[in-house]
């Protein structure tokens, strides 16, 4: 977005103090994020990544002109995403990562006591390499940890070329944006796929999109896990960066973790934890898993589902 048409869009009298980046948040609404440093700004085989600080978000990674982690509140999201998962299984040793190139997502996983492998599975080296290399606030050392393994690859094939099984998988990519490069990451075909290398009392979890921005696509990620696991529950974070709620949803056919109590979580966090925590806890969790009632009535009102043949996709 050029000087003339923010001029266009807010008039003479909009001025901003630095540059400026545009994130398109639906095709009719955007936000204007005023950037300071850069620390990279590139364009890889599948994306164009940048890594800056931003006006109040401070540091952040930005991939396809939307914005992914900030140091403000990465916590929010990498937090919530992991460890209801985790906690909901009694022994959680080995995990996969699908995606999660800041390192963020890994960092979390190695919290917990019990966890001795960890593989990370991403596309994209460039974005991976950048962020190892300019971004330790977020991966603070995961990428060097020894449980840690990275590899380069396609996610989707990659799941369908393993034969051992994980305790619990959690896919991190970006959202299922139509040209995007995670559209197959949606579907019930790769649902499948992730649940024959899961162990059979095992757990997976995906980010699924803003309930609240796009609830039909949400309510379709839900509606696609439903069809391979048994227990499926939606929950919610809320993320200053990503401009509102963000959604979760979880799959097993063991564990679910809506039906963890209070007492439990606290019992599990003060004995399963190597490292501290800043959002998430058993208060946290409770509000996580109830979710308001707008977002509950578009779930049982939607019944699509995605398939490879009939992907779910974002348009911004």
């Amino acid at each position: 977005m050029d000087e003339e048409l923010v001029t266009e869009l807010f008039g003479e009298t909009m001025t901003l103090p630095w540059k400026f980046i545009v994130e398109w948040i639906t095709p009719s609404e955007g936000v204007i994020r005023p950037i300071g440093k850069v620390y990279v700004s590139s364009s890889s085989k599948y994306q164009e990544y940048l890594i800056t600080e931003l006006a109040d978000l401070g540091k952040s990674l930005i991939l396809d002109g939307k914005v992914q982690s900030s140091v403000s509140d990465e916590f929010w999201y990498h937090e919530a995403l992991v460890h209801p998962t985790m906690l909901s299984h009694p022994n959680p040793r080995r995990v996969l990562i699908i995606g999660g190139g800041e390192g963020a997502t890994a960092r979390e996983v190695l919290k917990h006591c019990s966890v001795k492998e960890v593989m990370m599975v991403d596309l994209d080296y460039e974005v991976v390499k950048s962020c190892r290399e300019y971004f330790g606030e977020l991966h603070q050392g995961s990428f060097y940890d020894p449980r840690f393994e990275l590899i380069i690859s396609d996610g989707r094939v990659f799941v369908e070329s393993l034969s051992k099984l994980f305790d619990v998988i959690i896919v991190d990519v970006v959202d299922p944006i139509e040209g995007g490069p995670a559209t197959a990451l949606y579907t019930e075909e790769f649902y499948r796929a992730l649940k024959r290398i899961l162990a059979s009392n095992g757990i997976f979890v995906t980010q699924a999109v803003s309930p609240s921005l796009y609830p039909r696509i949400h309510a379709i990620i839900r509606n696609t896990v439903t069809r391979v696991f048994r227990k499926v529950s939606s929950y919610i974070t809320y993320v200053r960066s990503y401009n509102g709620l963000w959604g979760f949803v979880a799959g097993s056919d063991k564990y679910n973790p809506a039906d963890l109590t209070k007492e439990e979580i606290e019992k599990r966090l003060s004995t399963r934890l190597c490292g501290k925590l800043k959002f998430y806890d058993s208060s946290t969790h409770q509000w996580m898993f109830n979710i308001p009632k707008p977002i509950r009535e578009t779930l049982s009102r939607i019944k699509e589902y995605a398939t490879d043949s009939n992907k779910a996709t974002l348009q911004v």
